[in-house]
């Protein structure tokens, strides 16, 4: 195996313990439906700023909303996710260090918007990164087989000596399986999740970092 690639929320960062912001919220201070505005959502293209894509959404639905409205529910968004970024906890950086000593190329794939990511280039897990796929930017999401398929191609690596590691989100453990690549679960911020997801279970799950970086570097 030459690459391992890793999955972005919950996986890399957390969002437990953490001031949240979600789509249901969004979808009160709009003032639309919440499956309204996932379906909307689910079905946009590419916008570089988030109160763009929220103005997309209510055109589309034939609702209207004030311009100023808009920016402040983009801008509580933002600030909740990047809060994600300021401390990246050190059993992440010290598996990454660790992986990236033993020779491996660390990828990231994530199903994200602009607003929910704005903070990673700045966090200190960007140095280990030799290849990022936003879903947004590439037009491409987990599960679909072409967005592990570009972060490979990016990585120089093939399918088959690649791993991938997710929290199991976004049915992106059996995507990367689709794909040709190991699929592993994390589990070490969702460890009370665990046994929610059925779906899940037939995958080698790690409690801990340092666990899997026991079983890759074996």
């Amino acid at each position: 195996m030459k690459a391992v690639i890793f999955d972005l929320f919950e996986t890399l960062v957390t969002e437990w313990g953490r001031p949240k912001y979600l789509t249901k919220d969004v979808a009160i201070d709009l003032d639309i439906g919440y499956q309204l505005l996932r379906r909307e959502w689910s079905a946009l293209g590419k916008y570089a700023k988030v109160e763009d894509a929220y103005k997309k959404v209510l055109d589309n639905l034939g609702f209207v909303q004030e311009e100023q409205l808009l920016v402040e529910v983009a801008q509580k968004r933002t600030q909740c996710k990047r809060k994600c970024f300021d401390t990246i906890e050190p059993k992440i950086t010290n598996m990454l260090s660790k992986l990236k000593a033993d020779g491996y190329k660390i990828g990231l794939i994530s199903n994200c918007s602009p607003e929910e990511i704005e903070g990673l280039q700045e966090c200190n897990l960007y140095t280990y990164l030799d290849a990022v796929v936003l879903s947004y930017d590439v037009g491409l999401a987990k599960p679909s087989s072409k967005i592990y398929e570009y972060c490979i191609s990016l990585l120089g690596v093939d399918a088959a000596d690649c791993y991938f590691v997710g929290d199991g989100g976004s049915d992106e453990l059996s995507g990367a399986e689709r794909a040709g690549l190991m699929p592993l679960r994390a589990l070490w911020f969702i460890k009370h999740l665990a046994e929610n997801f059925d779906e899940c279970k037939n995958y080698t799950a790690f409690y801990e970092p340092s666990e899997l970086v026991e079983y890759i570097c074996k």
